[in-house]
């Protein structure tokens, strides 16, 4: 029973992307909390299902280049220059990657943070301040 209850907790969930330092685990978040909201429930039709995330990718893919482009991505009090950026495209490519393998399911799905130590929690619902966290696409 136990066993089973541990798979329906893990069906549907990525291997997850670590994100590392405070503006990158905020952009990342935001980024693919857009996602999962733009999919909403996800269809059964494994066709239909791929072209929701893909249409929600390239949507919120726009989002974010906007802030970018309009100088509202920020570290400190500056704007991110554009090798910032640049290396901030990885982690948005692996994110995307990783919520299309996890949306495998007619669910609603939604993005958690797996925290240092192994424990997870809702997004920006950790109990201190992080440098570094696991974006998990889970199920409701």
């Amino acid at each position: 029973m136990m066993l089973a209850m541990l798979l329906a907790l893990t069906a549907g969930e990525a291997g997850g992307v670590t994100v590392e330092g405070v503006p990158q685990i905020g952009i990342a978040t935001r980024h693919a909390r857009c996602i999962v909201r733009q999919i909403g429930v996800a269809p059964a039709n494994d066709a239909a299902r791929a072209a929701k995330v893909q249409t929600a990718v390239k949507g919120c893919r726009e989002f974010t280049e906007g802030d970018f482009t309009q100088g509202r991505v920020m570290l400190g009090d500056r704007p991110v220059n554009r090798r910032w950026w640049g290396r901030m495209q990885v982690t948005l490519d692996a994110i995307e990657a990783d919520i299309a393998a996890a949306i495998v399911q007619p669910k609603q799905y939604k993005i958690i943070w797996e925290l240092p130590d192994g424990g997870r929690v809702d997004a920006y619902n950790a109990p201190e301040p992080l440098t570094s966290v696991k974006l998990l696409t889970v199920p409701l």
